[in-house]
């Protein structure tokens, strides 16, 4: 414990004692640290979902991509059942079928002879929400 000699009146000493940090101060920058690191939390996390559906996106173009080399190359011109088939045949278009940044499978659904949609069901991981992410969003 550090101790300072102080003069007070009529030449009498006191000796004063110097403590740490107060409860009360000690609160105060742990509640200024924990609202800093909220804010920067915050950011960090919303970058991070960003950076998640553009990845989604990048990969929805990648298998847009297969699926339109797959329909050119295949006679009779047909699209595949699935996105599995990709990885079949000859000469497959791709090793693995790959997973949203989410941990989910890709939905492909085809609409016809030419026409199909390829969609990642986002961060909650269920198709047809408002948090599905297509290539064009």
């Amino acid at each position: 414990m550090n101790r300072m000699m102080e003069t007070v009146k009529d030449g009498l000493v006191r000796i004063r004692s110097e403590r740490g940090m107060t409860l009360v101060e000690i609160m105060i920058v742990i509640t200024i640290m924990a609202s800093v690191a909220g804010v920067v939390g915050y950011f960090v996390f919303g970058a991070l979902d960003t950076a998640n559906e553009r990845t989604a996106q990048m990969e929805i173009n990648q298998l847009r991509q297969m699926v339109e080399t797959y329909y050119m190359t295949n006679t009779p011109n047909q699209l595949p059942d699935n996105l599995e088939q990709l990885t079949e045949g000859h000469s497959p278009l791709t090793e693995e079928v790959p997973v949203d940044p989410w941990g989910n499978d890709y939905v492909y659904n085809r609409h016809g002879e030419r026409d199909f949609e390829i969609y990642s069901p986002g961060a909650d991981g269920v198709a047809g929400t408002e948090l599905d992410v297509y290539a064009d969003d």
